[in-house]
């Protein structure tokens, strides 16, 4: 993000990990963008605070920011969202089905927040909606990646706080998603991923959304 220009961001929308220092069996966490060694939370969490202050630098003025995250660490996020920017929502998004987690001692998890704020003020283009959104989550069998979050929820968020021809940056893009419905929407897109494969999965989908 340093090599981006200061003010020439229209909207951020991204989905940053979440500091579960989780590792799934098929690969593991990479830690090329962390000084920290062996901390995977205390790594991931200077990665938030870098990123939050560049989201300052680069955004324009009068723009929104939409950033995922999960109930583990939403003080932490809060807390660096707040130094920067401010914030209009915590939103929640109701997903049409439940993860696992402690199957005998917790509720089942149905939910995400993304926090909505502003740098100055942005308006809504778009009819105003409640702080609950329902969404189904993309289906087991069609996940690109772990995470990967609905196209039609992205539609939503970008409608409503950007135009087209307008630039949309997402720093952890996954498999491309935020690229895809941007590229489906007349946005222009810029986006990061690490891991090799995903960045090609990436690269595929945008490309063929421009077709």
């Amino acid at each position: 993000m340093k090599d981006i220009p200061d003010g020439s961001i229209d909207m951020i929308l991204t989905d940053p990990p979440y500091l579960m220092d989780y590792r799934s069996n098929r690969r593991p966490a990479s830690t090329r963008f962390m000084p920290i060694q062996n901390d995977t939370v205390a790594n991931g969490k200077y990665c938030i605070e870098q990123s939050f202050a560049e989201y300052e630098r680069v955004l324009k003025s009068n723009t929104a920011l939409y950033v995922f995250c999960s109930w583990h660490h939403i003080d932490f996020f809060k807390t660096e969202f707040q130094k920067h920017f401010t914030l209009k929502n915590i939103i929640v998004w109701n997903k049409n089905n439940h993860g696992s987690g402690d199957l005998r001692g917790a509720y089942a998890p149905k939910h995400e927040f993304i926090l909505y704020g502003h740098k100055g003020r942005s308006i809504f283009r778009e009819k105003r909606l409640p702080d609950v959104l329902e969404f189904p989550k993309v289906p087991s069998a069609k996940l690109l990646h772990p995470t990967e979050k609905p196209i039609s929820l992205l539609n939503v968020f970008l409608r409503n706080n950007s135009d087209e021809g307008a630039t949309v940056l997402d720093p952890f893009m996954g498999s491309g998603t935020t690229g895809v419905a941007c590229k489906n929407l007349s946005r222009n897109f810029i986006g990061y991923e690490l891991d090799d494969e995903y960045f090609e999965i990436a690269k595929e989908r945008i490309e063929g959304a421009l077709k």
